[in-house]
């Protein structure tokens, strides 16, 4: 799991950044642009009341404002620590945004005194949104080392073998912590894990 950014390189932009220096924010996203914007685009195929209605760059806008936000508070101590970041950011930016899409959706809206009703064809049920509205919300609740694994696994697509060469760690024992992810998801589903 090669990044194009050196932790080195990460720490001297953000460190000019925090100087007041605006061209080291914009040079580290447009090094990593290109996989936050996969990223990003992996992780809106996973709430389908959103990706129904939004796109890619205007997620990942909005949450490049909240990891900038972040980055005051912050400092990431590898390119890892950084991408991790960014994803729980994304992640919080589709939250709001399936909320936001959920009140809009149960709202008639007023036309010349009478209401609007038109059905969104496209849409997926409500149900299927509550589902995973609630997977991204309980994944956010699961203790860090399952939480990790699960967020390499389903926002970023990397394998047993490269996850569990990040964490430092055996194949099996990311397998294992797999499992007992989707096992505590599923409890705190109860039972209604949309995974297939």
């Amino acid at each position: 799991m090669s990044d194009a950014l050196s932790t080195t390189s990460l720490h001297e932009m953000l460190a000019r950044s925090q100087r007041g220096d605006t061209a080291a924010l914009d040079e580290l996203i447009r090094r990593i642009g290109q996989r936050l914007q996969r990223l990003a685009g992996k992780m809106l195929r996973g709430f389908p009341g959103v990706s129904a209605r939004e796109q890619t760059d205007d997620v990942l806008q909005n949450a490049l404002l909240r990891v900038s936000r972040s980055l005051h508070e912050v400092r990431p101590a590898s390119t890892a620590d950084f991408f991790r970041l960014a994803a729980e950011q994304i992640r919080r930016e589709l939250l709001d945004l399936a909320r936001f899409h959920r009140r809009r959706s149960s709202i008639n809206h007023p036309l010349d005194g009478r209401k609007l009703d038109v059905p969104d064809h496209n849409a997926p049920d409500e149900r299927d949104l509550d589902r995973w509205q609630a997977l991204h919300e309980r994944a956010e609740q699961l203790p860090v080392d399952l939480r990790e694994v699960f967020a390499l696994t389903f926002y970023h697509g990397r394998t047993q073998a490269e996850i569990a060469e990040v964490l430092g760690t055996s194949d099996r024992q990311v397998r294992r912590l797999w499992r007992e992810a989707c096992l505590r998801l599923d409890e705190l589903l109860g039972g209604d894990l949309p995974l297939s």
